[in-house]
């Protein structure tokens, strides 16, 4: 299977946001996933989230849809990173799976970015409650993490990393998906290497691959000049086997073989 890890930038504008993820699949039509990144619809933290206008739900409705429709005519297969209302009129940070264009589940962010004295992540969502996978083939079984739920950043995770890979693992997962959006207005080569480390180790200790999508705007929505973590896809050595470049709006795509 060929797995395509997206950088690209997440505007705060669902329409601009909504231009680049259809230009990212018509230029990734070989591939047969595409993974985004965090808010890559919606908008990190914008769009449908906690005392949201009826407007602003609209349009992004409205995006989504076209969305949708544009992945049902084409047959697409994408994970897809953003804020999303669901049933009980609650907004979770997500990652939605389509498959062959038809919508198959979503994960919620479990690991919200706070601390003792910052709500961070709880001003626009509401935490998810549990991990999901999906089957992408009889022998290839997914999981999916967003951002703080792969690291456990230790300023925004005060409670410690629950480490979600190895119950992933042992739901027989052996491809994780990790869409992120931590880039900072300047780069820190400290937390750079700890968001690398941390997914090439977690690869390496569960025989895992990872896809992993992130920006290359900070996390209002400004392009910079450089990324808070890679993105690309790790074998389940802990080894790149492609790396998106370090600035700018990157894809890379690998076929896997599990055998």
């Amino acid at each position: 299977m060929i797995f395509t890890a997206s950088q690209q930038p997440v505007f705060k504008q669902v329409k601009e946001n909504y231009e680049c993820i259809h230009d990212v699949l018509e230029n990734t039509k070989d591939s047969d996933w595409v993974l985004t990144p965090e808010g890559s619809l919606s908008g990190y933290c914008e769009g449908p989230v906690h005392n949201a206008t009826q407007e602003t739900k609209d349009e992004y409705n409205n995006y989504v849809q076209k969305l949708e429709n544009y992945l049902k005519e084409n047959r697409r297969n994408l994970a897809l990173g953003t804020g999303h209302i669901e049933q009980d009129k609650l907004p979770y940070n997500e990652i939605r799976f389509y498959k062959e264009g038809n919508f198959q589940k979503y994960y919620a962010k479990q690991l919200l970015t706070h601390g003792p004295e910052f709500m961070g992540e709880y001003h626009f969502y509401v935490p998810g409650v549990k991990l999901e996978t999906i089957d992408l083939a009889p022998n290839v079984r997914a999981g999916a993490l967003i951002c703080n739920d792969a690291w456990a950043y230790p300023l925004a995770s005060p409670n410690g990393n629950p480490y979600y890979w190895r119950t992933l693992k042992e739901m027989g997962c052996n491809i994780v998906f990790v869409s992120a959006n931590c880039t900072m207005d300047k780069r820190d080569e400290v937390v750079y290497n700890f968001h690398e480390s941390m997914l090439r180790i977690m690869a390496k200790s569960y025989n895992m691959h990872i896809v992993v999508s992130g920006t290359c705007t900070d996390m209002n929505g400004v392009p910079v000049q450089h990324v808070q973590a890679p993105s690309g896809i790790i074998s389940d050595t802990g080894e790149w086997i492609v790396k998106c470049k370090e600035q700018g709006m990157d894809q890379v795509s690998a076929e896997i073989n599990f055998g």
